[in-house]
């Protein structure tokens, strides 16, 4: 494959127009005869929302960022950039945009705009699954010491160790345990959890499979409002997909450890953001707080 296209789709770039900016590159490809030397991926946000976002990057990974791309700018930028090689510079993204990212360590968000959340290969491509196979080769209680030693932390006011977390719920007896991903996300213009499950749900996948390892969990949810409709999309597809593979549902690679995911989604209630509200919803109760112990 000689040149790249990746093409931001998450939410945002959605309502920018990406879908047509997609179907324009697709077709201006094709008309040029050119479809079999470049590829198009159509990724989520990358945190920076100037819509719609296309990356141009060539054979010897040479990359140019083209910003607030419209359908009617397509054709030039394949003509000028992908057939002449001279990039389109009036539609460059410019230095405050290499600023913005420069002094950024991407760690949750690292492939987040980068590959196609829709495609369990560009996953697998970049590392995916490889900590869970570490995870059930090394055994539960070597997991727990590995999260605990790298202070591994809530993102939660508190910023409660998740070494910890996951050490009380593994010593506690119980037939049935849960892992419960709070994706509720209620406040106005949060785009953190969706930024992830539309650009890397397989990420969340993993992380929560291996928690269940850990803790000795056979069942997951991930607790997602209903007005994230493309978030619950790319999950379900990410899931079925991890399911095909292998990494989720009974004997996970052949390990004798079994877990499986469902997808619960909320009805908007701003206050099934906290956490026994949310349970309370799971279970099909009024989404109401309790005290806890």
């Amino acid at each position: 494959m000689d040149t790249k296209i990746l093409i931001c789709t998450g939410t945002s770039g959605i309502s920018a127009g990406a879908i047509q900016v997609a179907e324009n590159f697709h077709s201006e490809l094709k008309r040029h005869k050119l479809s079999d030397r470049c590829k198009i991926v159509q990724t989520g946000d990358r945190g920076l929302f100037r819509d719609v976002l296309v990356d141009i990057i060539t054979e010897n990974q040479d990359r140019t960022v083209y910003e607030y791309v419209k359908p009617e700018d397509v054709t030039g930028i394949v003509q000028s950039h992908i057939i002449g090689g001279e990039p389109v510079k009036k539609l460059q993204a410019g230095e405050d945009y290499q600023r913005f990212f420069s002094s950024q360590l991407r760690v949750v968000l690292a492939n987040c705009g980068e590959i196609d959340p829709e495609e369990i290969g560009e996953y697998l491509k970049s590392g995916g699954y490889n900590a869970l196979a570490e995870a059930l080769r090394i055994g539960s209680d070597a997991v727990i010491k590995e999260v605990k030693k790298s202070l591994l932390r809530g993102r939660g006011g508190a910023g409660f160790p998740a070494g910890l977390k996951w050490e009380f719920a593994k010593n506690v007896e119980s037939d049935t345990k849960y892992v419960i991903c709070n994706a509720d996300e209620g406040d106005p213009g949060a785009f953190m959890d969706r930024s992830v499950l539309e650009g890397d749900p397989h990420s969340v996948i993993e992380g929560m499979i291996i928690s269940g390892y850990a803790i000795g969990a056979r069942q997951g949810y991930i607790y997602c409002r209903a007005e994230y409709p493309l978030a619950i999309k790319r999950v379900n597809t990410a899931l079925e997909q991890a399911r095909i593979k292998g990494f989720l549902g009974k004997n996970i690679l052949q390990s004798g450890f079994s877990f499986e995911i469902i997808v619960k989604e909320g009805a908007g209630a701003f206050v099934c953001g906290e956490e026994t509200a949310l349970i309370a919803s799971i279970e099909g109760e009024r989404g109401m707080p309790v005290s806890r112990p």
